[in-house]
């Protein structure tokens, strides 16, 4: 049995200066349940995404997660490879990895993450 262990995000002092120089709060996304760190708002490629609990993120990194099995999908833009990903520490399911699009066009996506927002929340 292999050990585990959390990976947690260092919030930057009060003001983050993003990527276009501009003063934001960097938000800091974790699981609903037992507040495991999986994400952070500069991560976010589109908060324009619908998952199976309601709005979601398209993010670009995730931490502190396991991947469940691989499917095949069929999505409003096409058909995906991707498998669940849950919470490491309580497994608590967060969202889904994208592992391969049919779609050229939809081949960004491979490789992201949908976080969604029922089992998730703003950690402090």
């Amino acid at each position: 049995m292999a050990i585990g262990y959390s990976v947690y995000i260092e919030r930057p002092s009060e003001d983050y200066i993003g990527i276009k120089n501009k003063r934001t709060n960097l938000a800091i996304y974790g699981c609903n349940y037992c507040k495991t760190h999986l994400s952070s708002s500069n991560h976010i490629m589109s908060k324009d995404y619908c998952g199976k609990t309601g709005d979601a993120y398209l993010m670009r990194k995730v931490i502190n997660v396991t991947e469940g099995r691989r499917e095949t999908r069929c999505m409003i833009t096409g058909r995906y490879v991707v498998c669940d990903i849950y919470c490491h520490t309580c497994k608590n399911l967060v969202g889904w990895k994208y592992l391969m699009s049919e779609k050229r066009d939809q081949e960004y996506k491979e490789g992201k993450y949908i976080l969604e927002l029922e089992p998730i929340t703003e950690c402090q």
